[in-house]
């Protein structure tokens, strides 16, 4: 029995984050006023929970579904605001009624057990299958601790919440109950943008409504491999929301046909085919029902394209005037080996301070085919801070002007990437740091620097700072730090991607509205 007990007590400590209570009596001394302060507060709560777990005493019948909860008055106006209003408030139809049928989704009625119970009790189990619905009944009824402890549970199951297949369920919800919670939002959105392919790996992704795809496809930062890999997404999505729709009894035709054009000219007309090369976008006419069905419009599209890869600067001109071009010629994130480079900083705590990772990368200097000229980087990742040794600057005409320069440590996580060759032209590129980081013991892409970033003759080096934050990573704090990866949890991954803009190129994208 005691077992069982103890287990109930872990498997509820796991699920939220709401105070534990202290031992069943506890004393604290007022030694100065010859007071004592008595602690019951387990036994004031068991009371409580045996009213709800006995019925006792209940002078209200709450309806949800085919179910009946006694209930109390009291507990209910203490707990909530909207029960409060409805119980007390002599100017609702509910004032004065012994029984009160309750409007929830079936979802809801599923979980309305274990929220009632919270109002006694103060404790709740708390899943991914459940989170999100828990967090409408406490949105609607105004239980602000609740909607609290579900959000703080959300922010921490991402990755658990993605292998369910309930990601775009939460994201959906997420934007509907609490649309003024950017912590959690942001947090959604970014996790959409750079771990998409960690979400399509799982079902339920098709479901993303129009207005998310339709954001989603307009962003610089959404980490993809290839713009045709994204096509190919796109493309499933399509087929998906296409048969959904062709699958609605209550639509007329033309309605649907309406539909399916909001599809293409809300989504499909924001893949950049000038981002694929001539042998992915000859793919792209050659592939799916889709293109058969769209022939007219990825014609269009490919030959947009194909006018890029050839220099027709007055077409792409008029293209990107377009009301759908302004982020036709700008790319994404790619992290193919064409645009990008893995560092693994493996044992890391065997790792020197001030010591640093480096690597060589060669990438193309644009995304015409025709151009085959690529340029080299020297990349370097220094995550326990920067040192510059002493030195001494040395005059020119004596001794006299020579000036002692004193050892600089600078505490941050940097990389420096370095142009291997002077570059006859300015050149502008979007780099990319992605941040490998653990989450429900699964690894993702914790975070995302991006920088826009000028080249020359005179200007070779870039310096990225505050990768990480500093501490995170010192000795006594890496064991917590959610930026350490790998099965001994003892690595730092990051991934750095290099992409070319042209004269076309938006760096700007829209926000979520």
């Amino acid at each position: 029995m005691q077992t069982k007990k103890a287990e109930e007590h872990k498997m509820d400590t796991d699920c939220c984050d709401y105070p534990q209570d202290c031992s069943m009596v506890d004393v604290q001394d007022y030694e100065d006023m010859g007071l004592k302060m008595l602690y019951n507060t387990n036994s004031v709560l068991q009371k409580i929970a045996n009213l709800y777990a006995e019925r006792l005493m209940s002078d209200v019948t709450l309806v949800v579904g085919e179910n009946r909860y006694p209930a109390h008055r009291i507990i209910l106006c203490a707990s909530s605001d909207v029960f409060q209003v409805m119980l007390m408030n002599a100017t609702w139809r509910e004032f004065g009624d012994a029984v009160i049928t309750l409007q929830e989704e079936e979802k809801c009625q599923d979980v309305f057990p274990q929220f009632l119970r919270y109002m006694y009790v103060g404790k709740m189990t708390i899943s991914v299958d459940t989170a999100v619905y828990i967090l409408k009944l406490a949105d609607k009824y105004n239980i602000h601790d609740l909607v609290q402890i579900c959000i703080d549970y959300m922010k921490r199951h991402i990755n658990k919440a993605t292998e369910k297949g309930h990601f775009v369920e939460w994201l959906h919800n997420a934007l509907l109950i609490c649309p003024g919670r950017k912590d959690l939002i942001t947090l959604l959105e970014n996790y959409l943008k750079w771990n998409l392919e960690r979400i399509v790996a799982y079902p339920g992704w098709e479901q993303l409504s129009l207005g998310l795809m339709n954001w989603l496809l307009q962003q610089n930062d959404l980490v993809v491999q290839s713009e045709f890999r994204l096509y190919e997404l796109v493309e499933c999505w399509f087929r998906y929301q296409k048969s959904q729709i062709e699958e609605r009894a209550d639509m007329r035709e033309q309605d649907r046909e309406s539909a399916i054009n909001k599809l293409i000219n809300g989504v499909l007309v924001h893949i950049r085919f000038a981002m694929m090369s001539l042998p992915q976008l000859a793919n792209v006419l050659m592939s799916g029902a889709s293109v058969r069905m769209l022939k007219e419009f990825y014609v269009a599209r490919v030959a947009d394209g194909m006018n890029f890869h050839s220099h027709h600067l007055e077409i792409v001109s008029a293209i990107r005037q377009s009301e759908t071009g302004e982020l036709f010629f700008t790319p994404r994130l790619y992290t193919s080996d064409l645009w990008s480079l893995e560092i693994a900083v493996n044992y890391f705590h065997k790792v020197e301070k001030y010591s640093s990772v480096a690597s060589v990368f060669f990438s193309p200097t644009n995304f015409s085919d025709v151009d085959e000229e690529s340029n080299g980087w020297d990349v370097e990742f220094f995550p326990l801070g920067v040192r510059y040794k002493p030195a001494q600057l040395i005059g020119i005409y004596s001794a006299a002007t020579n000036r002692e320069i004193p050892e600089s440590i600078i505490r941050t996580v940097r990389l420096r990437i370095t142009s291997q060759s002077a570059m006859r032209t300015e050149r502008r590129y979007m780099i990319g740091v992605l941040i490998c980081g653990m989450m429900n013991d699964e690894e993702y892409v914790r975070n995302c620097h991006v920088r826009m970033a000028y080249f020359s003759n005179d200007q070779r080096v870039l310096n990225i700072d505050n990768l990480i934050p500093f501490e995170e990573l010192q000795l006594g704090a890496r064991k917590f730090s959610q930026y350490m990866v790998g099965v001994q949890q003892n690595t730092i991954k990051i991934k750095v991607v290099i992409v070319p803009l042209n004269r076309f190129s938006n760096v700007f994208a829209p926000l979520l509205e």
